[in-house]
């Protein structure tokens, strides 16, 4: 009998793929060993990946962790708050900045007989659909859906010629942001700057020419020893703000005739006309500043100033990208919700609160056949000496159901006030069918109040 053979198997990695070795290039002056016998990367890899700050910060990611985290900008106004109490305890200097920052500090919190009226500028700010002419398109498309099309065309066409302005200024914002970064350049810097002042005041007749420039300048930057992956991350903003800038004045006209024909009556037809003019006619002049909402205005003054100001150092970095994030992505195709901030200064207790609402609970609306409207709200609560709470209502028409969560140590507090509550809301004219106070065992996230926002998200949602 023949002996058996001992042959072992070869010692190979579990990572690694056995493939016939190609045939070298003669071309390449140098030869790659195996270069397509990796599978995957080793865990080593993974070892400076903490550095990889571009890749993890990406805006989907972003939107989704802000999803998990609900009261988010609620966090961040409680530790500005908390800085403001830091400058407090400082040592009395000869700089006024300090007394300029506690003042923004102090102006941020409103007083609760301000909060309806804070709440509806901020509903008024967070879109511009509003207004007769979109009044009359609203009542135009739900008799007549198929001008759909039409209608977004001349929505299209009239938000082109309005963001003229905005487009270069965001370009301006662009290049003065270059000059700072490259600051060093004797050459480049003071020609970013002249650009982005040439961008802030032009009124559209040399557009065209500060365009050109804009695109040689950049060119000749990207060769610059200075230029850093930070500066390049803005170039391709200051080109989409650029292509912003729509220069074909019939694109207006040919929308707007593209919907009058689509329209038979004639007095619907003059409407139109007379609503789209008056609209572009002031839409430069109004005065926004009774709709302009107070507690933005001031996150924006100490955004500002986070920058120059020594006292607000802390505030840099992530706290202030987490607050825009916050405030901006809301309402978005990302999270259809309306979104408002409320802080309160209420006989010197603070209270920090966001509010997110649904105003088309499809979910309600799935489980009632579609009758009636439903309105999903939830309220997230930090108040100073208590905790956080967490306030879900949901309003079918008139009824109200309630949720409540609080600290275990104020449980029996606010189940004895739950007649209380239902008092309010009948003189309303609101009924409180179900009212609950519960232990919050933990901060829920926004999908696990909002079932259906993250289908919403995906933007398809098929049955078979």
């Amino acid at each position: 009998m023949a002996d058996i053979l001992k042959v072992t198997s070869p010692v190979i990695g579990k990572n690694i793929v056995q493939q016939n070795k190609n045939v070298t290039d003669p071309s390449i002056p140098f030869d790659l060993q195996e270069i397509s016998h990796i599978a995957r990367n080793p865990n080593s890899s993974a070892l400076l990946s903490q550095h990889n700050i571009f890749q993890r910060d990406a805006g989907a990611a972003t939107l989704m962790n802000l999803l998990k985290d609900p009261d988010v900008t609620v966090n961040y106004l409680k530790n500005i708050t908390m800085l403001e109490e830091i400058i407090s305890l400082l040592p009395v200097n000869n700089n006024t900045v300090t007394e300029e920052i506690q003042q923004l500090f102090q102006a941020l919190l409103i007083h609760p007989d301000s909060i309806v009226d804070e709440m509806m500028r901020q509903e008024y700010s967070s879109t511009l659909f509003k207004g007769p002419l979109f009044d009359f398109l609203r009542s135009l498309v739900k008799e007549s859906p198929e001008l759909r099309t039409e209608t977004a065309e001349l929505l299209k066409a009239i938000n082109s010629i309005l963001s003229r302005k905005d487009a270069e200024d965001s370009a301006a914002n662009g290049f003065s942001f270059l000059a700072e970064q490259l600051s060093a350049s004797k050459n480049l810097a003071p020609r970013l700057r002249e650009l982005a002042a040439g961008f802030r005041q032009d009124d559209g007749t040399l557009f065209q020419e500060l365009k050109l420039q804009a695109q040689a300048l950049l060119k000749e930057m990207e060769g610059s020893i200075l230029y850093t992956p930070q500066a390049a991350r803005v170039v391709p903003n200051i080109i989409y703000n650029l292509s912003r800038y729509r220069e074909n004045e019939a694109f207006l006209q040919e929308a707007l005739f593209g919907l009058l024909v689509r329209i038979n009556s004639r007095e619907a037809k003059d409407q139109l006309r007379m609503l789209v003019k008056e609209y572009i006619e002031q839409f430069p002049k109004a005065d926004n500043s009774r709709t302009r909402s107070h507690v933005v205005d001031t996150l924006a003054e100490i955004i500002a100033k986070q920058d120059k100001e020594s006292g607000m150092q802390s505030l840099n970095g992530d706290r202030i990208e987490k607050i825009l994030t916050s405030l901006l992505s809301s309402p978005c195709n990302y999270t259809p919700l309306l979104h408002f901030v409320i802080p309160v200064d209420f006989q010197g207790m603070k209270a920090f609160s966001e509010l997110w609402i649904d105003p088309d609970d499809r979910e309600a609306s799935a489980k009632d056949g579609g009758d009636g409207s439903h309105i999903h709200i939830l309220i997230t609560f930090d108040i100073e000496g208590i905790g956080q709470l967490e306030a879900e209502f949901m309003v079918s028409g008139k009824t109200i159901n309630f949720l409540l969560l609080c600290p275990k140590g104020y449980v029996k507090l606010f189940s004895g006030l739950l007649p209380e509550f239902k008092k309010i809301a009948e003189q309303k004219g609101y009924q409180m069918s179900d009212a609950k106070v519960e232990k919050l065992e933990h901060i829920r996230s926004l999908m696990d109040v909002f079932k259906t926002l993250p289908y919403r998200r995906t933007g398809v949602d098929v049955k078979i």
